[in-house]
């Protein structure tokens, strides 16, 4: 075959791919041609004002996912240093608290990269005061709190794009949209990073730093004093997302990459898993998930933040945006792969949102994917805090005859905060 000819059938097929994950991108430019054209750039006041709740690492990435047609109009952080570093930097309004930010005329939407525990009122709040969100994942701390960001977001009709930035990958979309619709065969297993749950919290108290709010970080969770290790997100078996009051662990973290692009490729956007065992004790044991269909689904070995789709036809393998085909020529039409993850294909997923924002359409990554797949970790941690296996009803969202499970499907929020 013509090479060239191929090439072109190759970039058709991309573009088309996109546009049915909703990307109205146009690649490879992913901002507008008024953008580009300098004499046209837009000027203050066509721009879209984005707030940022949460300056930590992940923040910090993102900063540099902005475009020009993006300002940053205003930053939160319940650590003032944080706060005075961002404003200087950005030339912007600074909070301690997130509702100041939400009331603020200038902010249009907001980018939410704080602790699980806070998203849900965050998010929520935010929809509430006409903002729309792009929230980190785990989009929830519980599969309660997760249905109620999704009702709060249709309600009040705002754009909501979830962290699992593979969806804007052409890579890894177009190897979904291939398990998906059956070219791979029927599919035998999937296998997805064993990840590990969260255990209680445990650490002794010590003084807060200076111009850190610890009462305000605390927020809806209980009272628990504050150690040093919590800091920062997750080092080693520590970090606050080690621990059951304000995370789903690594299983709802890194984890929640895998479980995306298994349901995604299962066609399973709306819907979960109908059983759930561990395959052994601890908070680390293997899990083994059962679908629809009797397809089986192992959290054993596969590589961080991946999926591995086992067919009647071969192997897809994706991870970090990242596929490979065994046999090889199964992915003979398939985009190539981009190497540079943060440098290159970060960036996609928060610039097909800010696309979004102007549209008015549904981002790759929406609140009702973003809460099915944090749901799949969710049930999977209940299982190992059980130590049994678990029935799952996803139409209903609730274990079939199991009170004992059910129960954890929420938690209490600290007075005065609740959903």
């Amino acid at each position: 075959m013509n090479r060239s000819v191929t090439r072109l059938s190759r970039r058709r097929f991309f573009r088309r791919t996109l546009q049915l994950a909703g990307n109205s991108i146009a690649l490879p430019a992913f901002v507008s041609s008024r953008v580009l054209a300098a004499p046209e750039r837009p000027g203050a006041n066509d721009r879209i004002g984005i707030g940022f709740i949460g300056l930590g690492a992940r923040a910090q990435q993102i900063f540099s996912h902005l475009t020009e047609e993006v300002r940053v109009t205003a930053v939160c952080d319940v650590y003032a240093p944080r706060v005075a570093e961002a404003t200087q930097a950005h030339a912007c309004a600074g909070y301690e608290d997130y509702r100041q930010l939400l009331e603020s005329r200038d902010v249009d939407a907001v980018i939410i990269t704080t602790p699980d525990h806070w998203h849900a009122l965050q998010v929520i709040h935010a929809c509430e005061a006409g903002k729309d969100v792009f929230c980190e994942k785990p989009l929830s701390l519980t599969v309660q709190e997760g249905r109620a960001m999704v009702e709060a977001v249709r309600r009040h009709k705002r754009i909501c794009q979830v962290g699992p930035q593979q969806r804007s990958i052409p890579a890894a979309i177009y190897a979904c949209e291939f398990v998906r619709s059956g070219k791979l065969g029927k599919i035998r297993e999937v296998h997805c990073t064993n990840n590990d749950t969260p255990r209680e919290y445990d650490l002794v108290g010590e003084p807060a730093p200076a111009g850190l709010n610890w009462d305000l970080w605390l927020g809806p969770s209980a009272v628990w004093p504050f150690n040093a290790k919590l800091l920062p997100s997750r080092s080693g078996k520590f970090g606050w997302m080690a621990y059951r009051p304000w995370s789903g662990g690594n299983m709802t973290s890194w984890g929640t990459h895998g479980m995306d692009l298994m349901q995604w490729g299962l066609g399973m956007d709306a819907s979960g898993p109908i059983e759930v065992e561990p395959l052994g004790s601890g908070l680390e044991c293997p899990l083994q998930y059962r679908y629809p269909g009797d397809v089986v689904v192992k959290l054993d070995a596969a590589p961080q933040g991946g999926a591995i789709f086992v067919g009647e036809r071969g192997t897809v393998t994706v991870a970090c945006g990242l596929a490979t085909w065994d046999p090889p020529e199964l992915g003979r039409d398939a985009p190539p792969n981009m190497e540079i993850f943060y440098g290159h294909k970060g960036p996609l997923h928060t610039r097909q949102w800010f696309q979004c924002l102007r549209s008015r359409q549904q981002p790759n990554c929406c609140v009702e994917t973003g809460h099915r797949t944090a749901t799949v970790a969710h049930v999977g941690n209940m299982a190992r805090w059980l130590g049994r296996r678990l029935r799952w009803d996803p139409a209903a969202e609730r274990f079939v005859g199991d009170g004992e499970a059910n129960a954890l499907l929420t938690r209490p929020m600290r007075a005065p905060w609740h959903v």
